[in-house]
């Protein structure tokens, strides 16, 4: 029996307000890596310009599930997946690439020292930023608290830009990441981390379903699956693509 394969996502905002997305997903064999990244990425940009009539003037990139150890590899992959998704599109088409890794999961908490500074169960209050102290001090990273905890201590999330090209200032991209936590469609408050890497998180979670166990002889609907797997992927249907399936 072949082992059972990991599922890729990637989504997209398809207006000026960040506030549609479709997604695309595939089946993989088990890796970090997006193996079918550029075409994935090529159909998003393809839809963005149906949507908007206008190709994307600069790319901010959310990255979710990269250890430490592997930010460069990942960036040096992705960043060459992006580059060849530009060219697929268009010659001359080269926007500016912000890529920001997200990591929910550490062990950092932070308390107020005023009790009265906190929230109503003594938390950390939404949109506070720590970028100095307890960050690196060799890159850009910070601890962005983007929602209140109903229960518990709330936990930030951490983000690390490993490449910016568009030149943005700490607050700028401090701001942007906050306020993209009030854009999620479940929720009438903001979420605890960016919503484009939450809603990638839903479509691979979505579409671990679409994942069966066949016959040995059966061959695979995803062409990244090895001959030797055991599994099936249905995929999305056709009518389901540009919609948000995933929540």
């Amino acid at each position: 029996m072949g082992s059972r394969p990991s599922i890729a996502s990637v989504v997209a905002s398809m207006d000026a307000y960040s506030a549609k997305y479709i997604g695309r997903v595939a089946a993989q064999k088990a890796a970090n890596d997006i193996q079918q990244l550029p075409h994935m990425l090529r159909d998003l940009f393809l839809a963005f310009y149906q949507s908007t009539n206008r190709q994307p003037e600069r790319v901010i990139y959310y990255r979710d599930g990269v250890s430490e150890g592997r930010f460069y590899d990942i960036l040096q992959t992705e960043m060459r997946a992006l580059r060849k998704t530009f060219k697929m599109l268009s010659d001359d088409y080269n926007p500016p690439v912000t890529f920001v890794v997200v990591n929910k999961r550490h062990h950092m908490r932070a308390f107020r020292i005023n009790p009265r500074d906190a929230d109503r169960k003594g938390n950390v209050v939404p949109g506070t930023v720590l970028d100095t102290d307890v960050v690196s001090p060799h890159r850009f990273d910070f601890f962005l608290y983007g929602h209140s905890a109903i229960q518990g201590t709330s936990v930030p999330c951490h983000y690390t830009v490993l490449h910016d090209e568009n030149r943005m200032t700490a607050d700028e991209l401090q701001r942007l990441t906050y306020h993209l936590g009030y854009t999620f469609v479940r929720c009438t408050r903001s979420v605890s981390f960016a919503t484009p890497a939450y809603y990638a998180h839903l479509a691979a979670g979505r579409a671990r379903f679409f994942l069966y166990e066949g016959s040995s002889d059966t061959a695979s609907m995803s062409t990244n699956l090895s001959s030797s797997s055991n599994f099936d992927f249905a995929g999305v249907h056709k009518n389901m693509l540009d919609c948000m399936f995933y929540v």
